[in-house]
C-alpha cells in the first residue's frame, strides 16, 4: 500500500494552458511560485520539500526539519523525486532520489486568506512503491468537485508525521485552515492513517482532526522486530563491504546512493520488506493492543472497504484446488502465522460453497482456471485482511465516543476502451465488455478511480 497524490495532467499540459501569472506563497523558509490552471480555476504548488534529504548523514535517520532559508522565489512547478523503491515505473516518472520528502498542494485559485479545510492524501503501495507524482491520484478533480458543491477544500499529498508538522507551520500561507486537517489514505496509505491515529498512544499534537480510511487497518500490516530485520541489515552491510567497520551504520551512510540502491531492492532482500515497527515510542504497542485499550485519536472517522477485497490477495495461480491446498496456504503463505486450530476453525466457518465465496453475486461459478478453491480463499483473505479489521477498528472508535461512519463500496470500475488513437480517441465507459474480469469483482483499489474521477488510469 505506498503513499501520495499527483496531477500528471499538469505535467503534460502545453505551456499555453498555464497562465503567466504564477501564484506566489511565502512559507517559513522562503517563497515559492506555483502554477495557475485557468481552465480548472486552481493553483498548484508541486514538489515542495518538507524535510531535509534523507541521504548522507541523514540516511536511516528520522526525517530532519528544514533549516535552510532563502531570499527570492523558488519554483514549485514540478513533482519531486520518488523515494527509492523497487518499482521502475516510479523512477521513470520523476526519478528516484533520497531527496524525496516533498508535498504537493492543490487549491482553488485566490484562496490565500480563506482558511479552507485540508485533505491530506497518503497513497498505497504496500510500503514498497509509489510516489506523490503518480497519475492515479489526481487532486484536480476532487478539488474542483468540492468547489462545485459549495464546500471548497485544499488538497495535498504527504508522507507521514513530519509532513503534518510542515502543514501546521505553513498551510495558512496557501489559504488553508490548520485547525481543520483530514488525513486520508488507501491500502497501505490507510494502514498509515490507522497508525497515525495510534502514534504515541493516540496523541495527535493537533496535527490532524479527522480521518478517512479506504481499505486498510493499522492492525493488518506486519510488525516485525529485530529478529526479522537484523538478517536483512546484515546482508546489506555485507553486500557493500561494511561488515568490518566499527560502526556499520556510519559506514552505510558513506556509501554512494548508486552503490547502495541495488542492495535495497526487495528482490535482493526478499520477504515482505520494510514495515512499521513497534518501538515502544512512536508505536508504543501493537495496534490491536492500543485499539482495545482506547489509546487512539478520538476524532471523527470514515472507514470503508470494497465488496470483493479478497480477490486482490487470494492466490489466483491455479494452485488452490482442494481443502488441503487451502489449509496449507493459510498456514504458510499469508504471513499471519495462524495456528492450526485457527485455520481449522476458519475452514469450518467458510464452507466449500462457491455461492458464498468472493466475488459476491457470482453464484456457483468457480473460475476453475484460478483454482477450484479460489472463491473460498478470497472470502477468507478478504475478511482477514480488510473487512474484519475494519469492523473491529470502527467498533472501538465508536466505543471511544468518536463519531464513526462506515461504508461498503460496490461498483466495479470500467477499463477504458480506446476505440481510436491520437486526437480522435474516444473511450467507451459504458461497454460492459470493458469491466474488469468477473473473477475480480469490486476489488481492492476499485474505488480510487471514482474518488479521483479518473477512469482512464484504472
Amino acid at each position: 500500500m505506498r503513499l501520495f497524490t499527483q496531477l500528471l495532467s499538469v505535467a503534460i499540459l502545453p505551456l499555453a494552458a498555464i497562465s503567466a501569472a504564477d501564484p506566489l506563497v511565502r512559507v517559513r523558509n522562503g517563497s515559492y511560485a506555483g502554477l495557475h490552471l485557468p481552465q480548472f480555476g486552481q493553483d498548484l504548488f508541486l514538489g515542495i520539500p518538507y524535510a531535509q534529504s534523507t541521504g548522507g548523514e541523514n540516511r536511516f535517520r528520522i526525517p530532519q526539519a528544514l533549516t535552510e532559508t532563502w531570499n527570492g522565489t523558488r519554483d514549485a512547478k514540478a513533482y519531486g523525486h520518488a523515494c527509492p523503491d523497487a518499482d521502475p515505473a516510479d523512477d521513470a516518472l520523476y526519478g528516484m532520489s533520497e531527496d524525496c520528502l516533498n508535498i504537493n498542494i492543490v487549491r482553488p485559485s485566490g484562496a490565500n486568506d480563506t482558511k479552507l479545510p485540508i485533505m491530506l492524501w497518503i497513497h498505497g503501495g504496500s510500503y514498497q512503491q509509489g510516489t506523490s507524482g503518480l497519475p492515479n491520484y489526481n487532486l484536480t478533480w476532487i478539488v474542483q468537485r468540492s468547489v462545485e458543491i459549495g464546500y471548497p477544500i485544499i488538497g495535498a499529498s504527504i508522507n507521514y508525521r513530519k509532513a503534518l508538522a510542515w502543514v501546521q507551520e505553513n498551510i495558512e500561507a496557501f489559504g488553508g485552515n490548520r485547525g481543520s486537517v483530514t488525513i486520508w489514505g488507501e491500502s497501505s496509505g490507510s494502514f498509515a492513517v490507522g497508525q497515525l491515529l495510534m502514534t504515541y498512544g493516540g496523541r495527535t499534537d493537533g496535527l490532524f482532526h479527522r480521518s478517512i480510511q479506504e481499505s486498510g487497518s493499522a492492525a493488518t500490516a506486519w510488525y516485525n522486530g529485530s529478529d526479522w530485520y537484523q538478517p536483512i541489515y546484515d546482508k546489506i552491510v555485507s553486500s557493500v563491504n561494511c561488515s568490518a567497520a566499527a560502526d556499520t551504520l556510519a559506514c552505510l551512510r558513506t556509501i554512494p546512493y548508486a552503490t547502495l540502491y541495488p542492495h535495497l531492492n526487495s528482490s535482493t532482500v526478499g520477504g515482505p520488506g520494510f514495515y512499521p515497527t513497534v518501538d515502544g515510542d512512536i508505536m508504543p504497542a501493537y495496534p490491536t493492543t492500543l485499539l482495545h485499550a482506547g489509546r487512539f485519536a478520538h476524532i471523527p472517522h470514515l472507514y470503508g472497504t470494497n465488496s470483493d477485497e479478497g480477490t486482490d490477495n487470494a492466490p489466483a495461480d491455479g494452485t488452490i484446488n482442494t481443502a488441503a491446498d487451502l489449509r496449507h496456504y493459510l498456514l504458510h503463505r499469508t504471513g499471519f502465522a495462524f495456528p492450526p486450530s485457527a485455520v481449522d476453525r476458519l475452514l469450518a466457518l467458510y464452507p466449500d460453497d462457491a455461492a458464498s465465496g468472493i466475488p459476491l453475486n457470482t453464484g456457483a461459478t468457480t473460475f476453475p482456471e484460478l483454482g477450484a478453491q479460489y472463491k473460498r480463499a478470497a472470502a477468507i483473505v478478504g475478511d482477514a485482511f480488510y473487512h474484519a479489521p475494519r469492523l473491529d477498528d470502527a467498533r472501538h472508535y465508536a466505543r471511544g465516543h468518536a463519531d464513526t461512519y462506515v461504508y461498503r463500496f460496490n461498483t466495479r470500475a470500467f477499463v477504458p476502451n480506446a476505440t481510436a488513437t491520437g486526437d480522435n480517441a474516444t473511450v467507451a465507459y459504458l461497454d460492459p465488455a470493458f469491466l474488469p474480469p468477473a473473477s475480480k469483482g469490486v476489488a481492492h483499489f476499485a474505488e480510487v478511480a471514482f474518488v479521483f474521477g479518473d477512469m482512464e488510469r484504472y
